[in-house]
């Protein structure tokens, strides 16, 4: 299976495939199988070899166990896990049909998950504007009725407040969001190795 490989291939292979890690991740995986490689000896080298899994199933499931176990901290970090597993998908030896069905089904939920985020985001913004908006209007009326500058001001500020509050929980929901899809995605993956072997 990794025949025509040394150690030193293996692990530069290895780290090629799993750049997309964290450093801290990548560099405690090299470093298992480093040491994984010394206890079996220099004499039982081409048999390690041979006994593992090559470098890019390895880091597909490295990859794959990031993604599903870690939660992102931001939406950005929760999109870059939701791309390991698609990759992390095709990596794996299932029948094609059912990767690509698989890699359908992760697009359909990413769709389903962003246009949530979407709207809560532009709903946010909407408030703010509206806010400033309105703000703006009551200044038009501050020298004719002053009651209703203070009614305009009143309602701009409650229009920001909530605007805001939005706006953070649109951040927080994203990131919630992108951790359970990744953490749904990997499951049913695993579940599909599972039943494979």
């Amino acid at each position: 299976m990794n025949r025509r490989m040394n150690k030193n291939a293996f692990l530069k292979e290895l780290r090629r495939e799993l750049e997309h890690l964290p450093f801290e991740e990548r560099e405690a995986a090299i470093t298992y199988y480093e040491e994984y490689f010394d206890e079996a000896g220099p004499e039982r080298e081409q048999e390690t070899i041979d006994r593992l899994d090559p470098p890019a199933k390895i880091a597909a499931e490295l990859k794959l166990e990031y993604a599903v176990n870690k939660p992102p901290k931001t939406p950005k970090e929760g999109g870059v896990k939701v791309w390991m597993i698609i990759l992390a998908i095709f990596a794996f030896p299932l029948a094609m049909p059912l990767a690509l069905l698989l890699a359908v089904m992760v697009f359909v939920l990413f769709i389903v998950f962003g246009a949530v985020v979407f709207s809560l985001g532009v709903t946010a913004v909407a408030l703010v504007g509206s806010a400033i908006f309105v703000v703006g209007t009551g200044f038009t009326t501050l020298l004719s009725s002053p009651l209703t500058f203070l009614f305009f001001l009143g309602s701009g500020a409650a229009l920001l407040g909530v605007g805001i509050l939005l706006c953070y929980a649109t951040y927080i929901v994203a990131t919630k969001l992108a951790g359970a899809f990744a953490r749904l995605m990997g499951s049913i993956l695993n579940r599909v190795k599972a039943r494979q072997e």
